[in-house]
């Protein structure tokens, strides 16, 4: 197969038009689901806990806003769930839980049960109270987490619907029963800024607490309800204080339920708005429901979500590592709006509309990639509201957001990869935002001055001397071009078109035809030297969280023109075996996000996730499809240590759903996926339309030829169109002589 031959590029996708309106998205059907056990019994919330892969384990519903999980002491980066497989010292049970992120914050509103006095109790050198635990008594399903904690003789059990986390804690023993509230309570890189407490009345508690740290201005308010009378103490950090109320740094309140005759329910209700909005959530949601129905529910919603996912196979181990990607794959992004809409936004006012649902926490440098062409697929009816969020972050602060943590920019990674999922979104149909409110918000982000942008326009590329990372945001920012050209074209922009898919070739620029290496040159257009291209020193250097081996690749928007770069198919797979088969020894600060290496691959981190595609539009695609099996069988392990690195919000987990099916979008913008090798006997996709796509493997070993409903693939593209009309997608395998 010759590179020149093939289809590649939005150029080969039917009109946006044929793909359904944006309009249709709301009357999309929902998805029958499988009975909850065939698929939740093969979820582990448990695998990635352990290790770099920084996930929790506790309950939740898909895209909630609560995430309601057991925290222990910070023992460094791989604590930034709150949680770490290793640890068994509890400190409580916190609402709000990043999924896979390199960087700690959240683990808002913590819950402690236990007994006796707690001034009297021995405390860490942070003054907190804390007990110990077994796995053995530990165990988690989707929306459920349960706990027993020797040392307090209570037996802890949590869920959560949307916006509210249930908590049932079963004491026994002769002590007091009582639960700690600590608003004061930080971890990682946050800290409180002011709390306060009202008990309202012997079953209800509210309060809120405004902090800062990864997210600059975060404020949270809540309401507890209970279904058993307390007394209370406020305290001032460790100082008691009189009275039904506080307001101070750090807040907290111990409540005695003296020697309960049953199991103790507290719902506990968030809101980023106001107490207001956290009691008509906890109106809406929870009020009328217990313990066991909520967890019936937040069980069934996951079964609703993973269900439209149907695996057929006798490996278990397999199926297991498959669903818990789908799991974590739909933690983020995660509701933000109060059920009434009101939600607070980016300009730190709170606002209301109607027309959209707001979410948050869009980690856009690692989900753009798998993550949200997944959603795409399995939740369309979302993707408009998802779209709107970004653009209602662009109206109230002049820019779409990088990386949005509850309405703060923390400008952590590189790019403007709001950019391509929105493109995405639009040409597929799935958004009824105004194409002019998109590529007015689309150019803002791309003619910034800020981050190199301002230096990429005026030399063409960023010279080394003059920004960090000079080589991945060149790359990066070609490719967010590309897709700005692409809603250009939908829109007839010529001028905007010529313009950004000129931008789109910078990529040429820092290609070094003698080394093989996209490197690093000055402003008067020199190599960068000394030149190391395993050389790694973290977030200073021309690379981001990698190397040149690790970024030399990152061409999704031009395959075709980066082989021609490499000298033509030959050399540039030669060169794809070489990243694979070379030494993964690297010299300098390598960063931990660097890791699951092969070779000097590296797939604990996000650059090179797209490689082992690359073979695909070459003669050696069989090269490509061992990597890709190579990759899931040694990176995704059934077991808390099973990940290769961060999950980031579920891109991890994206990448082993998609290459587990069989394809994956190499180029996330458009409607392009790029076939590999599927996993499974059969998978099914049960898409919103009504429609399903069945995926069938006939045979082991290398793919001898793909047939879409009866009809031979001669092109390694299947299309978004062709997913969403349904059908067979049938893959022949057969032993490579």
């Amino acid at each position: 197969m010759k590179t020149k031959s093939l289809i590649y590029g939005l150029a080969a996708l039917p009109l946006m038009s044929l793909l359904g309106c944006a309009s249709s998205t709301s009357q999309v059907s929902e998805t029958k689901a499988l009975p909850v056990q065939q698929v939740l019994d093969f979820v582990d919330p448990f695998i990635g806990t352990g290790g770099h892969g920084h996930t929790f384990p506790g309950a939740l519903v898909p895209f909630g806003m609560v995430q309601l999980s057991p925290d222990n002491p910070s023992k460094g980066w791989d604590w930034t769930s709150g949680y770490h497989y290793s640890d068994n010292i509890l400190l409580g049970f916190s609402h709000t839980h990043l999924s896979g992120t390199g960087v700690g914050d959240m683990l808002d509103v913590l819950v402690m049960p236990f007994r006796g006095d707690y001034q009297a109790r021995a405390k860490d050198d942070k003054g907190r109270i804390f007990t110990t635990y077994g796995h053995d008594k530990e165990s988690a399903s989707p929306g459920y987490y349960s706990l027993y904690l020797p040392e307090e003789q209570v037996q802890a059990e949590l869920t959560a619907s949307t916006r509210t986390g249930v908590h049932r804690y079963r004491f026994d023993g002769q002590q007091d029963a009582k639960l700690l509230f600590d608003l004061g309570y930080a971890q990682n890189y946050d800290k409180p800024v002011v709390t306060f407490l009202r008990v309202e009345d012997k079953y209800t508690l509210t309060g809120y607490r405004l902090s800062t740290g990864w997210a600059k201005n975060q404020p949270i308010y809540f309401v507890a309800k209970f279904d058993a009378p307390f007394s209370h103490q406020l305290l001032n950090d460790l100082q008691a204080v009189k009275g039904d109320q506080l307001q101070a740094e750090k807040g907290k309140i111990v409540l005695n339920f003296g020697k309960p005759a049953k199991a103790i329910e507290a719902k506990v209700a968030l809101s980023y708005t106001s107490i207001a909005g956290a009691k008509a959530n906890l109106a809406a949601e929870t009020a009328q429901l217990g313990f066991e129905q909520v967890k019936q529910q937040a069980a069934q919603a996951w079964a609703n979500q993973l269900g439209k996912f149907q695996v057929e196979d006798a490996d278990k181990t397999n199926k297991t590592k498959f669903y818990t990607a789908l799991y974590h794959a739909f933690v983020a992004p995660q509701v933000f709006h109060d059920v009434d809409g009101a939600f607070f936004g980016a300009d730190g006012a709170v606002h209301k509309d109607k027309h959209y649902g707001r979410y948050s926490l869009f980690s856009l440098w690692d989900t753009f990639r798998a993550l949200h062409p997944l959603l795409t697929l399995s939740n369309p009816e979302k993707v408009d509201d998802m779209v709107k969020s970004m653009l209602g972050f662009y109206d109230e602060t002049g820019l779409l957001p990088t990386w949005d943590l509850m309405s703060n920019e923390t400008d952590v990674m590189i790019g403007y990869h709001a950019v391509p999922v929105i493109v995405d979104a639009y040409l597929k149909g799935l958004t009824s935002a105004d194409p002019e409110h998109i590529m007015a918000a689309i150019k803002a982000s791309a003619m910034q001055d800020r981050f190199g942008i301002d230096l990429y326009r005026q030399y063409g590329y960023i010279p080394s001397e003059l920004e960090v990372e000079a080589v991945s945001k060149t790359l990066e920012y070609a490719f967010d071009d590309w897709a700005i050209a692409q809603m250009a074209k939908a829109l007839d922009k010529q001028d905007d078109y010529q313009l950004f898919s000129q931008r789109a070739q910078s990529y040429r620029t820092l290609f070094d035809a003698s080394t093989g290496f996209m490197r690093g040159k000055d402003k008067q257009g020199q190599w960068v030297s000394p030149f190391n291209p395993t050389y790694v020193e973290h977030r200073n250097t021309d690379y981001t969280e990698a190397n040149a081996w690790q970024y030399s690749f990152f061409v999704p928007h031009d395959v075709p023109g980066m082989i021609e770069l490499f000298g033509g198919e030959s050399p540039f797979v030669a060169k794809l075996d070489e990243l694979f088969s070379t030494s993964s020894e690297m010299q300098g600060d390598v960063s931990p996000d660097i890791s699951g290496l092969i070779g000097q691959y590296a797939h604990g981190n996000e650059p090179v996730h797209h490689v082992a595609y690359l073979y695909a539009f070459t003669a050696d695609k069989h090269k490509g499809e061992a990597r890709i099996k190579e990759i899931r069988d040694t990176m995704y392990l059934a077991q808390p240590d099973g990940l290769a690195g961060n999950d980031d919000l579920g891109q991890m987990s994206a990448w082993y759903v998609f290459s587990a099916m069989g394809f994956y979008p190499l180029n996330p913008v458009g409607g392009e996926y790029v076939l590999g090798t599927p996993q499974f006997e059969q998978a099914t996709l049960s898409l919103a339309n009504g429609h399903q796509l069945s995926v069938k493997k006939e045979g082991e070993g290398s793919v001898q030829s793909v047939w879409l409903n009866g009809e031979k693939l001669v092109s390694p593209i299947l299309t978004h169109q062709q997913i969403l009309q349904g059908g067979e997608l049938r893959f022949v395998m057969a032993p490579r002589s």
